[in-house]
C-alpha cells in the first residue's frame, strides 16, 4: 500500500507582508534623498560648467575687441538718457535704440555664429520699442525666430522656469538661467542711473576696460544665475537687457530674494537667485566659477558686484 506524500504550499502572512512593504517603504525613504542629492550635483556641475564657457567666451571676446561687451548694445527710445550719456544724445537710428543684451555679442565666442547673424542686431536693431516709424524690428520674421532660440549653454538644468517667456506678449522670447552683474545700485536709484551709471562690470551702451575693474577680477561679479526667468517679477529673456529684469541685475536685494520681493520698481527686484539649495553661482572676473552662499553677508555681497568702489571683499 502506497503512503501518500501531501505537498504544503507556504504563503505570506498578512503580518509577513505588511513587514515587507514597510521595510521597502523605509529603504525607497532613505535611498530617495541620495538621488535626488546626486541629480542635483550634476545639474549644479551643468551649471558651473555653463558659467565657464560663458566666461570664456567674455575673455575671448576681451581679446578680441580690447574691452567686454556692454550689458546692453543700445540706448532707449526714450528720452531719459540724452542728459545722461553723450551717446545717446541727438538724433537716433533704430540701431542706436537697440535693446539687445550683452549675451547676444558673445555668440560666436560661443560657437552660435549662425544665431549670432540670424539676430542681426547692427540691422534694424532688436527690442527697440515701437515709438516711430523706423522700421519695427518685430516685423522681421528671422528675428522673431532667432529670439525664440535658447542656446543651451544659457540654461540650468535646475531652474524649474519655462524656457519661453510671454512676459512681452505679442513677442514671446526664450529665456535664460544668467545674467550680467550691472552693479550695486538697483530699484532703490533712479532708472537712469541703473542703466547708464552703475559700478558694475556690465551698463548701458558703455564697454568696459580690463583697467576699469580696479577692485581686481577675482573680486568682481560677472555673470550670476537667475530664478524663474519666465515671470515678469523676474524676466529674464537673453537676447534682452534692461534694468532691473532681462540679463542685467543687481545686488541691492539679496541673493534669492524671491521674484517680487524686497526693494522693488514695478514689482522687479533685479536680484540674482537660482534653484540650488543655499545660494547660487556666479563667475567672476579672472573666470573663476564659485557658489556663494545666501546666507552671505549684504555688504560683502554688495562689494563683489562693484568694479572700482576700493571695498575689501574678504569675510
Amino acid at each position: 500500500m502506497k503512503t501518500q506524500q501531501c505537498s504544503r504550499h507556504y504563503a505570506f502572512t498578512l503580518v509577513e507582508l505588511l513587514v515587507v512593504i514597510t521595510i521597502i517603504g523605509i529603504l525607497v525613504g532613505m535611498l530617495l534623498p541620495a538621488v535626488q542629492t546626486v541629480r542635483e550635483s550634476a545639474r549644479r556641475t551643468t551649471c558651473l560648467n555653463n558659467l565657464r564657457q560663458i566666461g570664456l567666451a567674455i575673455a575671448n571676446y576681451e581679446s578680441s575687441f580690447e574691452v567686454f561687451p556692454p550689458g546692453r548694445i543700445g540706448c532707449d527710445d526714450i528720452g531719459e538718457s540724452m542728459a545722461v550719456i553723450s551717446q545717446c544724445s541727438g538724433e537716433l537710428t533704430p540701431e542706436d535704440k537697440n535693446g539687445a543684451g550683452g549675451f547676444i555679442s558673445i555668440l560666436p565666442q560661443l560657437e552660435q555664429s549662425n544665431l549670432f547673424n540670424l539676430l542681426s542686431v547692427d540691422d534694424g536693431g532688436l527690442w527697440n520699442r515701437d515709438v516711430d516709424d523706423l522700421g519695427w524690428w518685430m516685423y522681421s520674421e528671422q528675428k522673431r525666430e532667432g529670439i525664440l532660440v535658447q542656446p543651451p549653454v544659457y540654461w540650468c538644468p535646475s531652474e524649474t522656469g519655462e524656457r519661453i517667456s510671454e512676459a512681452y506678449l505679442p513677442v514671446k522670447a526664450a529665456t535664460s538661467s544668467y545674467a550680467f552683474s550691472n552693479g550695486s545700485l538697483g530699484p532703490d536709484h533712479l532708472v537712469h542711473t541703473t542703466k547708464y551709471k552703475n559700478n558694475g562690470a556690465f551698463v548701458y551702451v558703455t564697454p568696459r576696460s580690463h583697467a576699469s575693474i580696479r577692485d581686481g577680477h577675482s573680486n568682481t561679479f560677472f555673470v550670476g544665475e537667475v530664478l524663474r526667468p519666465d515671470l515678469w517679477e523676474s524676466s529674464n529673456v537673453w537676447t534682452y537687457a534692461i534694468a532691473n529684469a532681462d540679463t542685467l541685475r543687481t545686488t541691492t536685494n539679496p541673493l534669492n530674494t524671491r521674484p517680487g520681493a524686497g526693494i522693488t520698481i514695478d514689482l522687479r527686484n533685479g536680484a540674482f537667485g537660482s534653484s540650488h539649495p543655499g545660494g547660487g553661482n556666479f563667475i567672476y572676473g579672472d573666470s573663476h566659477v564659485e557658489f556663494v552662499s545666501d546666507s552671505i553677508d549684504l555688504d560683502l555681497y554688495r562689494s563683489l558686484s562693484t568694479i572700482a568702489e576700493g571695498e575689501v571683499a574678504t569675510e
